[in-house]
Parts: structure tokens; sequence; C-alpha cells
């Protein structure tokens, strides 16, 4: 696995998984969400990173998961990018000028009603985003930016039932460290690894 993703990969990665989401399905009953991966180059130590955060546990909805900034369109959202910018200023105070947009993933839908379309970002080389993040303390428990063949690796992914009381038949789940990461972030991640040519395209109809 090359340990630095540069833009050309992430724009083929983009164009290969364009039929890899979910099968269509009336949007009836779910709403419409965004989210943003942001992949993070460091040239001095030649690998690539991903942002990502861990929710609050007090939250009514997806509480302490492991997940990437966003959340649902809101009725002032122009477009759904527009709503990924603007829960990720929200959620850990990182502006869309520390970083380029280059495309989006297809959709994706929850067990829990959203039907998600990922969008996935290069932060600028010259973004002083260590000194910029900061958990948003009502939504965000912590923010991390684990090493992207840590997640990306196909030896990490493990497609299995998914947690009791969960509306979704399997999920994907994906070892790092004591993180337990499942469900759309993994099913995210798994995408993007079949997109960069890291793996099989994975099955990801779970509801």
């Amino acid at each position: 696995m090359v340990n630095l993703i540069l833009k050309k990969d992430l724009i083929i990665c983009i164009k290969n998984v364009r039929d890899a989401g979910d099968t269509d399905r009336s949007v009836l009953g779910y709403s419409e969400a965004s989210i943003l991966v942001i992949l993070i180059n460091s040239y001095n130590s030649d690998e690539s990173y991903i942002l990502m955060t861990q929710r609050k546990y007090n939250l009514r909805k997806h509480a302490g998961q492991i997940a990437f900034p966003g959340g649902r369109k809101e009725k002032e959202d122009k477009n759904l990018l527009e709503t990924a910018v603007r829960e990720t200023e929200e959620e850990i105070s990182l502006s869309q000028a520390n970083y380029d947009i280059i495309g989006n993933l297809p959709k994706f839908y929850t067990g829990t009603g959203y039907v998600v379309t990922p969008y996935v970002a290069l932060m600028k080389t010259s973004s002083d985003w260590k000194n910029l993040i900061k958990p948003n303390s009502e939504e965000v428990e912590k923010i991390f930016v684990p090493k992207s063949k840590q997640l990306l690796s196909p030896e990490f992914h493990i497609r299995e039932k998914p947690p009791i009381k969960s509306s979704m038949s399997m999920t994907w789940r994906i070892n790092y460290k004591n993180e337990y990461i499942w469900g759309l972030t993994a099913r995210v991640l798994v995408t993007i690894s079949a997109g960069l040519g890291l793996r099989e395209y994975p099955p990801c109809d779970d509801i």
C-alpha cells in the first residue's frame, strides 16, 4: 500500500466507486445528510492520515460512535456539500479555507433513517490545522487522526453481524487500536479502500 494518497489518487477513487453505494430506494422516510472525509498528507513522514471524530456519549443518535464530521441537511443549506462544510466547522472548528473538496462518493443509507452523501477532501499543505481544530464540547468527545493505511488496509476490515438492536442485517468493522469503528463510517472507509485498488468492492446493502 502506498503511504501517501495524492489528489490524483482520490480523483481516480471517486470515479471508481461511483456505482459502489447502496441500491437506490425511495428517499421518503430518510433524512438527507452528508459527511466530510478529510485526508491529510505529511510529506515529512511520507504518510497520509484521515481526520476522525468520536461523538459525545449523551447524543440522541449515534452516541459515542466513531464518525466523520457531518450531519443532517438544514433548510438554510443550499446543497449537501454546504451541509458537510457547515457541520465540519461547527463540530471541529475547521473552515473550508483549510482543505480542497475533491468530489463525492455515492449515497449510503443507514438503519437510523439517513441517506448520507460522503464528500472527500484533501487538507491544504499551507493549513495550520493542528492548531485550529477543536472539538465542539456539545457534540464531539474527541478528534483523532490515524494513519490512512491503518484504516484502509483490507487486513483490518471485518464483515460481521451488527450490535444487538441494530436494524442492519450485516455491518463492517475496522480494527484500529482500541477504537470501535463500524457502521456507516466503516462502510465508507472500505469503499474508499476498494476505489484505491486495495481490495475488492464490498457488499454495502446492510439494511
